[in-house]
C-alpha cells in the first residue's frame, strides 16, 4: 500500500481494476479492552468516576481497540481514538520517515469523554463557516486512557515474531537514559517478558506526544445530540431540533454519546424510527412503531 498512499499512479490504476472480492480489509485483528483495577490506577484518578458511573457494570463496553492494521489512514500519530505504532504501510504526515516497509499496532479509544462545540457563526448563510471546536482531550482522563493504550499496543507489539524494531520518530520523545526509550533496531521479547518501565518523565512524555499528534478516526458522531437542551443537546425525543420551528434532524449527528461500533447499524435504527415519527407527524395511517 506504500506506493498508493505516496500517490504512485500507475499502482492506483492496477488497485482501481480489482473487484471487491480482491480488496483485504485493514484490520487484520484485533481486541476490545477494558482496564484492571491495576490498569485503572495506571490510567490514573481523573478517569474513576466515568468508570465507575459508564464502564464498570455494562462489560460490554470496551474502554479501547487494539489490534494490528494493515491499511491505515495514518501513520505513527496519535489520533483521539486511532495511534499506528508500526505500519506495513507507511501513510503518516511526517516527511521525515524513511521509505520501507512497517507493521502497525494500533488503538483507539472507544468512548471518549471530552466533547467538542460547533455553532453557526455566520447567520443566514447557509454557507459561513462554522464556529468549531472538536475539544480533543479537553478531559484529562482521555490522555491517561490513551496513555495506557499506547503501552499495551507497544507491548503487543514487540512481542511478535516480525518485530524488529520501532520508528523512533513515530513515538513520544523520552527523556535521555529513559528505559522506555525506542530502538530502531530491536528483537522480540518473550510472552512472560516483563513490561517496559514508564517513569513520570515519561508519561508526561507520551501525554504530550497525544497532544501533539491527536486526530479522529472514522464514524464521527454526536453533533446535534438527542438530550436535554440544557445538557447541550440539540434535538428532542422527535427529533425537532429546540428553538426552531419545522425543522428535524434525523441522522447519526443526533446520537448522544458514541457507538463503540460501525455506525452503519446506528445510521440504518435511526432511519427506520425517523419514517415513523415524520409519518406520525403526517397523519399517515397504518405506520406502526414496531
Amino acid at each position: 500500500m506504500d506506493a498508493i498512499f505516496r500517490g504512485n499512479k500507475a499502482r492506483i490504476e492496477r488497485q482501481d481494476k480489482l473487484t471487491f472480492d480482491d480488496l483485504p480489509s485493514g484490520i487484520d485483528a484485533g481486541i476490545k479492552l477494558r482496564p484492571s483495577p491495576r490498569d485503572l490506577d495506571e490510567i490514573g484518578p481523573e478517569f474513576g468516576a466515568t468508570w465507575n458511573n459508564y464502564f464498570e457494570h455494562a462489560p460490554d463496553k470496551p474502554v479501547v481497540w487494539l489490534g494490528t492494521f494493515s491499511a491505515s489512514a495514518q501513520d505513527l500519530t496519535s489520533n483521539f481514538f486511532l495511534t499506528n505504532l508500526y505500519l506495513s504501510s507507511y501513510a503518516g504526515n511526517n516527511p521525515a520517515a524513511p521509505w520501507g516497509k512497517y507493521f502497525s499496532a494500533t488503538y483507539f479509544t472507544g468512548y471518549p469523554i471530552s466533547r467538542g462545540r460547533v455553532h453557526i457563526s455566520a447567520g443566514l448563510n447557509p454557507y459561513g463557516k462554522l464556529a468549531f471546536e472538536p475539544g480533543y482531550l479537553d478531559h484529562p482522563a482521555d490522555l491517561g486512557v490513551l496513555r495506557w493504550a499506547y503501552k499495551r499496543g507497544r507491548e503487543l507489539a514487540r512481542r511478535m515474531d516480525i518485530y524488529c524494531g520501532e520508528l523512533v520518530l513515530g513515538h513520544p520523545n523520552f527523556p535521555k537514559g529513559s528505559q522506555a526509550t525506542t530502538h530502531d533496531f530491536a528483537r522480540p521479547v518473550g510472552i512472560s517478558a516483563p513490561d517496559i518501565s514508564y517513569s513520570a518523565e515519561d508519561d508526561k512524555a507520551i501525554d504530550e506526544y497525544h497532544r501533539n499528534t491527536v486526530e479522529t478516526t472514522w464514524h464521527s458522531i454526536g453533533t446535534c445530540a438527542m438530550k436535554p437542551r440544557q445538557k447541550g443537546g440539540v434535538v428532542d425525543p422527535r427529533l425537532n431540533v429546540y428553538g426552531v420551528q419545522n425543522l428535524k434532524v434525523a441522522d447519526c449527528s443526533i446520537a448522544p454519546a458514541n457507538v463503540g461500533a460501525n455506525t452503519y447499524n446506528t445510521a440504518l435504527a435511526i432511519g427506520e424510527k425517523a419514517a415513523v415519527i415524520i409519518a406520525e407527524d403526517l397523519g399517515i395511517k397504518g405506520i406502526s412503531s414496531n
